[in-house]
């Protein structure tokens, strides 16, 4: 790499570091707080790795079980998700405490899994971790292949719903059927300026110069309307029958994520979609008990748990769902 190239790359990793310790001192205590609500609702929690296609490397993933389970239940459904980001920061365990809420209330198996940043790691290599992922599941006999949904939050939210698109066919020839996918508070097309990224009544929104770095670290301009990295471009068809989008009236993405969600609907899928009303990107992440955001959250996860159970045919707190 020379010329404007190095320069550019160079002044991204310099942002970028920066801001990963920023944001590592910035959320420590609320990453503590997750953990202890986790651990307060008795979730099994086993961390492990699994193969990268990369000789030598692995993907970290944290698998939660659901309640009371025995390899003699037989196999269960998945779910596989992946954390917001930026497509730069390392925030892995991030969304624990929704990992837990889903894993014991659908009583499913949860897998939340790691991928490579930018910028050193941009497109294509976040996404081909994402398959490897996949792949390792197809593998696994205590998953029900035949029942798997994939979910993320922000950056994440982007790569479930490339994988839910773009790559579910492909995987449809290892057995793995992807039902549903949830996407909160989701990027969804990176082709759109971030100037025009805005809301009538922003909280806390990201700069332009943030989410300038955001695109420049997931993928470069060229490619930024292929939807494998622009997922709110890809044909409806692609998409699985079910779909769970949560937005936030506050936040910058949110307009992108109507805009998808319109879409699957008028192409004759069945979108369970929720605004969350006067809340920003990342409402749901440390929260306190009590505090209005506690509620808001076990409001939007109850949102995509009953999307899950719909589309896994699972019982609720009692009747089946249809």
């Amino acid at each position: 790499m020379s010329g404007p190239g190095l320069w550019s790359y160079v002044r991204q990793k310099l942002l970028a570091t920066s801001l990963r310790w920023f944001v590592y001192i910035f959320r420590l205590k609320k990453m503590r707080r997750d953990r202890d609500t986790v651990r307060q609702q008795g979730a099994v929690v086993h961390r492990t790795s699994i193969p990268s296609r990369q000789p030598g490397r692995s993907i970290a993933v944290n698998i939660y079980a659901p309640p009371e389970h025995s390899p003699d239940h037989g196999a269960k459904p998945v779910l596989v998700n992946w954390h917001g980001s930026g497509f730069f920061i390392p925030y892995l365990d991030s969304d624990a405490v929704y990992c837990a809420q889903v894993a014991q209330k659908a009583g499913i198996f949860v897998i939340d899994a790691d991928y490579r940043k930018g910028p050193e790691h941009s497109y294509p290599e976040p996404l081909e971790d994402v398959e490897d992922v996949l792949h390792w599941v197809a593998e696994q006999s205590q998953f029900d292949k035949s029942r798997v949904a994939v979910s993320g939050f922000s950056a994440g939210g982007l790569l479930a719903l490339v994988a839910a698109s773009s790559l579910r066919h492909d995987l449809e020839s290892l057995g793995l059927k992807i039902r549903a996918v949830a996407a909160v508070y989701p990027v969804t097309d990176v082709s759109l300026p971030a100037a025009q990224k805005t809301v009538p009544r922003p909280i806390r929104p990201l700069s332009p110069f943030i989410m300038g770095l955001i695109n420049d670290c997931w993928a470069p301009e060229a490619l930024r309307k292929d939807p494998r990295v622009s997922p709110g471009l890809a044909d409806a068809k692609l998409y699985p029958d079910v779909s769970i989008i949560v937005t936030c009236d506050g936040d910058s993405f949110a307009p992108e994520a109507d805009a998808l969600a319109r879409k699957l609907e008028a192409g004759g899928k069945t979108v369970h979609y929720k605004s969350m009303e006067r809340a920003r990107h990342g409402f749901d992440k440390g929260v306190k008990k009590g505090a209005r955001a506690w509620d808001m959250r076990d409001e939007a996860y109850e949102v995509i748990i009953d999307g899950f159970r719909r589309a896994f045919d699972l019982q609720g707190s009692g009747a089946p769902r249809t």
